[in-house]
């Protein structure tokens, strides 16, 4: 039976209407947050303090600020000649229905200069991984672990941060140029705080050692930018603010949310910041960083690049140092204009990396012939073959 439109337009004309009464709600409790953190503002370290003390037992995402709460930037001037080093991956995950368990992990690098000598440079990095000790990690208790899914992921985030250290040290040693690296997404490994702590800790250790500290002893001023943010960071600082004695996450029974539906974008894209300002800094809270990244915990800012509201993320070594948070300000900003809205280096860099449907099916297909020239049994499964078909 087709989809009955009468039916499904009387329900979005009702959901717009309530969608408004939403957003009209929603104004008024981010109102309410900013009068807090202005309030408060000049107390911003102990408000550092008490969130560091307490975010193990928040219900709630928290930041601990690293200035004044309600802080904000202009647009700083940066040089007309500087360097950008950006990586961006994707993969083929493993799957069991294939002939052969095999993933591929595919990067996308490139390096951009702009001012007196323009140039470009753009690759991509694929890798094939099929063989036993690639497919299965093994712990020192002799546990194993297939790779697939979240540990392909785990694997290609690992590896973009060694590839952009890599490539900016290349960089380095044939120009002068003022050079950022930049990422996609989160510098945080979210993904992999809830993996067991030896698989966690195999990921994050080769990520922070051959990644980020390679960049830090390359003195190489580094960031990531988060396009359409959803953390509740800095909205979690209002809540604190709201109701300091936090019960335990597992025992909030009567703690009501002061700002239901409230993130940090909202907080922030109320007209707060004009275009091209940058938010103070702020220290993520989140358990995986404030515990495991040690010098390299990640600091962040939010910017108007006019388009849309960027999370830009930076190491602590970065954030100290008020130069470099200037130039990523400056160059996120500038490649956010060039890109129409988003880095075009790191626009670029997707398009290197990106496996699209057409390649998956080409790669199946190259597999096959590969297994059948080698006199190999073609043992995809019937399941996988009766998707590739259609019948009735």
């Amino acid at each position: 039976m087709p989809l009955d439109f009468n039916q499904v337009g009387q329900q979005i004309k009702q959901m717009g209407g309530d969608l408004r009464q939403t957003a009209n709600h929603h104004d008024q409790l981010v109102a309410h947050a900013w009068a807090k953190l202005e309030e408060q503002s000049p107390r911003w370290e102990h408000w550092a303090r008490h969130a560091e003390e307490n975010y193990l037992r928040s219900p709630w995402l928290l930041a601990a600020p690293a200035e004044p709460i309600i802080n904000r930037y202009q647009l700083p001037k940066f040089p007309p000649n500087y360097c950008l080093a950006a990586v961006d991956g994707s993969q083929i995950d493993l799957d069991r229905h294939w002939a052969v368990e095999c993933y591929l992990i595919n990067l996308g690098l490139v390096t951009i200069q702009y001012g007196q000598q323009p140039y470009s440079k753009l690759h991509s990095v694929p890798a094939l991984h099929y063989n036993d000790q690639e497919l299965l990690l093994r712990d020192k208790d002799g546990r194993s672990y297939k790779m697939a899914g979240a540990l392909v992921h785990a694997e290609r985030d690992t590896r973009e941060g060694i590839a952009l250290a890599r490539l900016a040290q290349e960089i380095l040693e044939q120009s002068t140029t003022p050079l950022v690296a930049m990422q996609d997404g989160t510098l945080i490994r979210w993904s992999l705080s809830g993996l067991d702590p030896w698989v966690r800790a195999h990921f994050l250790q080769r990520y922070l050692d051959e990644g980020l500290a390679a960049l830090r002893a390359a003195d190489v001023p580094t960031c990531s930018y988060i396009s359409h943010p959803k953390a509740p960071e800095v909205t979690g600082i209002a809540r604190l603010i709201v109701n300091p004695t936090l019960n335990n996450t597992n025992k909030a029974e009567g703690l009501v949310d002061p700002y239901p539906g409230i993130n940090d974008t909202k907080l922030f894209g109320n007209g707060w910041l004009g275009d091209g300002e940058r938010s103070a800094l702020f220290k993520s809270l989140s358990k995986i960083n404030v515990e495991e990244y040690r010098d390299h915990a990640i600091y962040f800012f939010y910017l108007n690049v006019g388009s849309e509201l960027a999370r830009i993320e930076m190491p602590e070594w970065v954030a100290q140092r008020p130069e470099w948070v200037d130039l990523i300000h400056a160059v996120a900003y500038d490649q956010a204009h060039r890109g129409g809205g988003y880095p075009v280096a790191l626009a670029r860099a997707h398009e290197q990396a990106v496996v699209r449907e057409s390649d998956r099916r080409v790669f199946r297909q190259m597999i096959e012939q590969a297994l059948w020239h080698a006199r190999l049994n073609n043992g995809s499964s019937l399941k996988q073959d009766a998707k590739a078909q259609v019948r009735v």
